[in-house]
């Protein structure tokens, strides 16, 4: 499959999970021990704690009043053989199908599965 496409298909997969509130198929996408780094520093969060986090998550959109994520796939650059960036843009929708949120995010992303 080509790059783009994988790409592309592993963010369907992921926003799929979350519309359907499966935590655990949204961790396994995941490697045993995910790194996220944000504008404060790095931490690392191991693939059963991701799960719980994704679990809070969907009661805390709920909560808010979120009925419906939608993401897109903004753009994908190969870094290197087997190494990604990808940009999503994310939206949360409530009832009425306004949003509720939105915001982008961008991943590096490393293939483990060759």
């Amino acid at each position: 499959m080509p790059f783009h496409d994988e790409i592309t298909d592993f963010f369907g997969r992921y926003v799929d999970a979350f519309a359907c509130e499966d935590a655990d198929t949204l961790s396994e996408l995941w490697d045993e021990v995910g790194l996220f780094p944000t504008p404060t520093g790095n931490f690392a969060m191991p693939r059963s704690a991701f799960r719980d986090h994704c679990a809070t998550l969907f009661d805390f959109y709920r909560a808010q009043g979120i009925v419906r994520p939608e993401g897109a796939l903004l753009s994908a650059d190969e870094l290197f053989p087997g190494v990604a960036q990808a940009r999503m843009a994310y939206r949360m929708m409530g009832a009425d199908d306004v949003p509720v949120a939105e915001w982008e995010h961008v991943y590096v992303l490393r293939r483990t599965d060759t």
